[in-house]
């Protein structure tokens, strides 16, 4: 009798650890789940900062009005053997785009691959409308790549490389795709761009002669700028070497004049004193100018007074 009791109380035991064990789920910081009962929805974890967009998602299809929101994380309870939990990872996933050439506004070609970063925020509509990560990537391609590249279409081959305008696109773009990611899928993009900017290879080989006939260009043009500028140079250089020379010759018959005037005045001068004297320097100067040449003087010539003695 005692050994049956004790099988009993064993079983009764077991039973009862089994549906204890059944009965409790741990969410973890980064997890949310769905919890399902026969089946059904009946409640889903999620993070406490969503729970505006995630009842509004809830409300949105009449299946989901009635299922229960919960923010707690940690050790959690559900009926054992009743309540099925599922569990999603609530990090920040990353979807990477196919390559795909586009056309600027400009009518210039390019490769692009763009790439976003979003959770599951809303489990309950998560489950119902996508249910696994390969159906979410399909989601993406079909959903997000689609407004990036025709937003892309629309710029210029210079604003697509401008960091400030392709990051205010980039972020209209994201908001309005969480109006509508978030309700209708559960999901919200949290950054969205473009990674990956190339030139097509068959545009590559006009890009390189397309640059070199401009380098070629700017050469010829720095060449000829050059050159007129060494031709002005130049030509300032005469100029002012010339102006130069032009008042050094001014300045030298200026100094010259006074110079024979200065001497006229000497002489001037030296003649009012002694007007034989001049007479003197007067023949000095004629005898020098007869050079190779003899000169008889005879003894009444008044030049050998002077050698004789002046008197």
């Amino acid at each position: 009798m005692k050994t049956k009791f004790k099988v009993t109380l064993g079983i009764i035991g077991a039973v009862l650890l089994i549906g204890l064990a059944n009965s409790i789920y741990i969410i973890e910081p980064d997890e949310v789940a769905t919890i399902e009962r026969f089946g059904a929805l009946k409640a889903t974890v999620i993070r406490t900062e969503k729970q505006d967009v995630v009842s509004k998602g809830l409300n949105t299809y009449e299946s989901l009005k009635d299922v229960k929101m919960i923010t707690e994380r940690g050790l959690l309870f559900k009926l054992p053997f009743i309540d099925e939990v599922e569990k999603y990872i609530a990090k920040y996933l990353t979807y990477t785009s196919t390559p795909e050439t586009i056309n600027t506004s400009d009518s210039r070609k390019l490769d692009i691959q763009m790439y976003a970063q979003y959770r599951i925020e809303n489990p309950a509509v998560y489950k119902m409308k996508v249910g696994s990560l390969n159906k979410l990537n399909q989601l993406m391609d079909d959903n997000v790549y689609p407004v990036v590249i025709q937003s892309a279409n629309k710029l210029t081959f210079d604003q697509f490389f401008d960091d400030e305008i392709m990051s205010k696109m980039m972020e209209e773009r994201r908001q309005e795709l969480n109006k509508t990611l978030v309700v209708q899928y559960g999901i919200e993009v949290a950054d969205i761009g473009i990674y990956r900017k190339n030139f097509p290879q068959s545009n590559i080989a006009s890009i390189e002669d397309k640059m070199s006939k401009e380098i070629q260009k700017e050469s010829e043009r720095l060449r000829a700028e050059g050159d007129a500028y060494y031709t002005k140079s130049t030509s300032e250089t005469n100029r002012i070497e010339k102006e130069i020379i032009a008042k050094a010759v001014e300045e030298s018959a200026v100094i010259r004049a006074e110079a024979e005037k200065q001497a006229l005045e000497i002489y001037q001068a030296s003649l009012t004193k002694d007007l034989d004297f001049y007479r003197f320097i007067q023949r000095m100067n004629a005898y020098k100018d007869l050079k190779n040449q003899t000169i008889f003087i005879g003894q009444e010539n008044e030049f050998l007074d002077y050698i004789n003695g002046y008197r």
